[in-house]
């Protein structure tokens, strides 16, 4: 059986025509055809009902449909495996992380890593904390990076680094200078901030009921790009951990301003794996670098 043919069923299986899915893949429908054929012959069984308004799965196909990504990833896993024993330095590794965490702190490491193992291969893939566990035990990432993990989730933590949230503003902002910011100051100016389906709201909503105010945010947004253009801008306040910005706060843009004592939000940058499955020779590499990056930091604040 051919592992590229259970990739390709995927595709078929979330389209509504095989030609449908050839034009997703950049194959011919008659090229896409033979495969499926292909696999059908290896499981002795119709995976697809073919007729002139389109297609649909067959009973044997949507047992497939469903095992197949599994396997994939399984079959794939295994052949990493295989190589360690060669002794080679390659292999694809699939991290999932938050956005937040993407451009400043995974792409310098995975650039770095890819400089010394040029034989690995990356898929990074930006994804909800939630969505993240799902992913890590349906196979489909190796590794996870993950920041106010829910207590449901521990267990798949292996290792974390704990990090501060600070004020994040335009460097004439008038917060800047200021000394560290209450909660009661913080609601008297623009904010953006994502909405209340993220760990960090829900913390910034608890601490101002704490502190008997509410937060207002001018822009509601979980995108970390829309957020630091916004207070580049000078329109908005955010809350983040410093090292999401740490290129703006290099050159000046932006600048990070603490939290009180009674508006201080910690947690931890979690990297997270399924518990007891072995990983191989390209997530153990991309495990221990990132957890380097992180200890060279100490505790990732301001």
């Amino acid at each position: 059986m051919n592992v590229k043919a259970l990739d390709l069923f995927v595709v078929v299986a979330a389209s509504a025509s095989l030609r449908q899915a050839a034009q997703k893949l950049g194959m011919t429908p008659t090229a896409l055809s033979r495969q499926i054929d292909a696999l059908e012959h290896y499981f002795n069984a119709e995976l697809i009902d073919r007729n002139a308004s389109g297609m649909r799965l067959s009973e044997a196909g949507a047992i497939l449909a469903r095992r197949a990504p599994g396997l994939v990833n399984d079959l794939r896993a295994t052949r990493a495996l295989l190589d360690d024993l060669r002794g080679l330095q390659r292999g694809t590794v699939t991290v999932q992380a938050g956005g937040a965490m993407l451009a400043e702190f995974l792409v310098p490491v995975v650039t770095a890593l890819h400089q010394r193992y040029p034989g690995i291969r990356f898929h990074i893939r930006e994804s909800r904390v939630s969505d993240l566990f799902t992913a890590l035990t349906d196979f489909a990432a190796d590794l996870g990076v993950s920041i106010f993990t829910p207590e449901t989730a521990r267990g798949f933590v292996q290792w974390g680094c704990a990090v501060d949230h600070a004020v994040i503003v335009g460097a004439d902002h008038p917060l800047v200078g200021g000394g560290p910011v209450s909660m009661a100051a913080l609601t008297r100016h623009a904010l953006a901030l994502p909405d209340e389906t993220y760990g960090v709201r829900r913390r910034l909503d608890r601490a101002a009921a704490e502190a008997r105010t509410t937060l207002d945010p001018v822009f509601v947004t979980g995108s970390l790009v829309a957020q630091k253009e916004l207070a580049i801008r000078g329109i908005a306040a955010l809350v983040l951990p410093p090292i999401c910005c740490r290129r703006e706060i290099a050159n000046g843009q932006l600048v990070a301003v603490p939290l009180s004592r009674g508006a201080a939000i910690e947690t931890s940058i979690d990297l997270c794996v399924v518990p007891g499955r072995g990983m191989p020779f390209a997530a153990r590499a991309l495990h221990k670098a990132l957890r380097q990056f992180l200890e060279e930091q100490g505790r990732i604040g301001l």
